[in-house]
């Protein structure tokens, strides 16, 4: 049952109101210090409109505020103009556990019959398990095709112990040959020349990477922000949905195939040898030599690519009003392939203007408090209330890292403070933001869910990015936009997973991050343009 912890994301949506007074709950709901627990509540009765330009009166603004009559899928109609959509009629199944998405990949390795996708940025060194499980089923089943698609620069970063992503699966290229496991490495075109001697591992990732997680199984596809490692496996909570959709998946595997066609393959070696070999897929220019004719031939690919799907999956007629609609969309900026930032731009624009007359309220996640300028900037102009989950800082993967990385969380907190800084001088008493603490524990979840003017969400984004400059400008990322239909469940299933991550999360304020940031060294703030960029 939903308690009053949840009063802002279960209190009806409002038109955007700059609030004169905003009201805690009592004082002994507060934690000692001053610092305020998820415990909020907003009384309208005691809000001022917002400054309206001459040309529209406080009066006649608030004469238009009227409950809509539009459906969901009226209201997205232009998120589908140009892109591909696909009509869900299955139950589309939310996994909130990183144990349960561990068996739900195991599960899907052993039932899969014709083919495997895995895209993910790494497979951990360790995962042992999760590669045993490929070989086993490579071996009972002679049909059975694997494509996994890494970061060429990820995938090869060596342990301690000299093993990688790519020493792991090796093996597996070696054992069942190239035409039955196809391994492909894409490679930043970011990174060349000099630049690429230059930097050493894990710095030379900060170039760009490839960011999207996918894992399919025949015609089941997971969408998730999840890698393939063991703390993914345990203790580091993200976002998972599973999509049974022959054409979405079929999608997908045209997109991980694209992508590959363009990426480094990994080349078993003669037999009884160990190691492993990359060479460019198809006489491909190498993106460490020649980036620019890189460049200009991965755009046609992906261009072409984009340019079929929306063709083959154009929507052209209103869905039933049980239907799920679910449009992917993807963002290469380095390969000039910009889907998903047009995608958001339009998302951000369609909820504002619906805010203005109806009310409309959402919740956007990301792993670190690093949103582009893009998405603070929609954020804070932005008609819609909006509450901003992200990894407190004992939640952040940098947490008591060794070297300058332990530095990284207080850099988020710096930012996470100059935001809520501007959005108080724009009088945005209606932006909120929540960090996810939960001991032992780290965050990794990602998303969008859209309240319109009703108590369920009428829309979610999931997927890879977090809406940060890498997201937008460096790395491959994709996600889906998921407009529910009525009657499955799946909007009450969606609430319920933004509650599940809201439950392990605390608002914060701008006097808490303040105090929490006095006494940073002076000289990270002269790294903010830097973690900005490359984290």
């Amino acid at each position: 049952m939903a308690t009053r912890r949840f009063a802002r994301l279960l209190s009806p949506a409002q038109p955007r109101l700059t609030t004169a007074h905003t009201l805690l709950q009592p004082s002994h709901h507060r934690q000692p210090g001053g610092h305020q627990k998820h415990l909020i509540s907003r009384t309208l009765a005691t809000a001022t409109p917002e400054p309206q330009s001459s040309s529209t009166s406080q009066g006649h603004l608030l004469g238009q505020i009227r409950p809509s009559t539009l459906s969901a899928h009226e209201v997205f109609a232009p998120l589908t103009k140009g892109r591909p959509v696909f009509r869900i009629r299955q139950p589309i199944e939310i996994i909130r556990e990183p144990g349960d998405f561990y068996q739900e990949l195991l599960r899907g390795i052993q039932r899969a019959k014709r083919r495997i996708y895995l895209s993910s940025l790494y497979i951990g060194s360790e995962e042992t398990e999760l590669i045993g499980h490929l070989d086993q089923a490579l071996a009972h089943n002679s049909s059975l095709q694997v494509h996994i698609l890494l970061d060429c620069l990820r995938g090869t970063r060596t342990n301690k112990s000299g093993a990688s992503s790519a020493t792991l699966v090796a093996p597996l290229v070696q054992k069942y040959g190239e035409d039955r496991v196809h391994v492909s490495m894409y490679h930043t075109p970011a990174l060349n020349g000099l630049s690429k001697r230059a930097w050493p591992q894990r710095y030379n990732e900060t170039f760009g990477l490839q960011h999207i997680k996918l894992y399919l199984f025949d015609d089941e596809t997971i969408i998730s922000g999840a890698n393939l490692s063991r703390d993914y496996f345990t203790n580091r909570q993200d976002r998972y949905m599973k999509i049974d959709d022959r054409a979405m998946a079929d999608y997908f595997v045209e997109l991980v195939e694209a992508i590959g066609s363009f990426s480094f393959r990994l080349r078993g070696v003669a037999q009884g040898q160990s190691g492993f070999g990359l060479e460019i897929a198809g006489g491909f220019p190498d993106p460490s030599q020649e980036p620019h004719e890189f460049v200009r031939r991965a755009n046609d690919i992906m261009a072409q690519f984009l340019l079929r799907a929306e063709t083959q999956h154009t929507l052209t007629s209103m869905p039933e009003p049980t239907e799920t609609l679910a449009i992917p969309t993807v963002q290469m900026s380095q390969l000039g392939i910009t889907q998903d930032e047009s995608h958001m731009d339009e998302f951000f624009k369609i909820t504002s203007s619906y805010a203005r007359r109806h009310g409309c309220r959402n919740l956007m996640a990301s792993a670190y408090f690093n949103f582009s300028d893009f998405h603070k900037e929609h954020v804070l102009s932005s008609h819609s209330r909006w509450d901003l989950l992200v990894a407190s800082p004992e939640a952040n993967g940098f947490y008591a890292a060794k070297g300058i990385s332990k530095y990284i969380p207080d850099m988020y907190s710096i930012i996470e403070y100059q935001f809520l800084k501007a959005a108080r001088r724009r009088a945005r008493g209606d932006i909120a933001v929540e960090e996810y603490v939960r001991p032992g524990w780290t965050y990794h979840g990602k998303g969008v869910w859209c309240y319109l003017d009703e108590k369920l969400p009428q829309l979610t984004m999931i997927g890879s990015p977090n809406y940060g400059y890498r997201s937008l400008y460096c790395d491959l990322e994709a996600q889906v936009t998921l407009v529910p239909g009525s009657g499955a469940g799946l909007q009450t299933d969606i609430h319920q997973e933004a509650l599940y991550l809201l439950s392990h999360s605390k608002m914060v304020n701008e006097n808490e991050l303040r105090q929490r940031i006095r006494g940073s060294p002076v000289w990270l703030y002269g790294l903010k343009p830097f973690i900005l960029k490359k984290m």
